[in-house]
């Protein structure tokens, strides 16, 4: 039996992680390896697979004490809810490592077994506009739109003052 693997992701995962993404959008996200590369380069992108079936994705990235994932995808095949489990864990490891407040998951609403998974981990659905102020704000230069995130917060309080 092969073992579910989180990792980092690389240039030889794009066009899995391309077919990955489109596959679970519920609107037919037209995305190509170019975007995925920019994903790359641009973000904390995992992959969680067992072998060569890639069975999630999650792109973040740490701002102002907030880690924010923007790219959650998990493919429909059998093991992918542990997938998704793997990788919010390990976000979660390395943006408490960073100090972070909260992790903000801002996905597109209906992707396949994301809000299930999000759900059972822990996270809850918040309206944009019931956020903090600040997380609003780095909210926005994430995801220009003000729709509702899945918030987890990792320390008791917000920090008020420097670290």
């Amino acid at each position: 039996m092969v073992e579910l693997e989180v990792r980092r992701a690389g240039r030889q995962d794009l066009a899995s992680m391309v077919a990955l993404v489109r596959a679970a959008s519920q609107d037919g996200l037209e995305i190509d390896e170019s975007d995925a590369l920019e994903w790359l380069y641009g973000k904390g992108l995992l992959v969680a697979a067992e072998g060569d079936a890639l069975l999630g994705v999650l792109g973040w990235q740490a701002e102002n004490l907030l880690a924010v994932t923007d790219l959650f995808a998990i493919s429909a095949q059998a093991g992918a809810t542990d997938a998704g489990r793997a990788l919010l864990e390990r976000v979660e490891a390395e943006a408490q490592g960073l100090m972070c407040e909260a992790h903000l998951v801002a996905v597109e609403d209906g992707a396949s077994g994301v809000a299930e998974i999000l759900a059972a981990q822990g996270y809850e659905r918040q309206p944009f506009a019931d956020l903090h102020r600040i997380w609003r704000e780095v909210l926005g230069e994430f995801t220009p739109e003000q729709r509702d995130v899945w918030v987890k917060r990792l320390r008791d309080r917000m920090v008020m003052v420097p670290l």
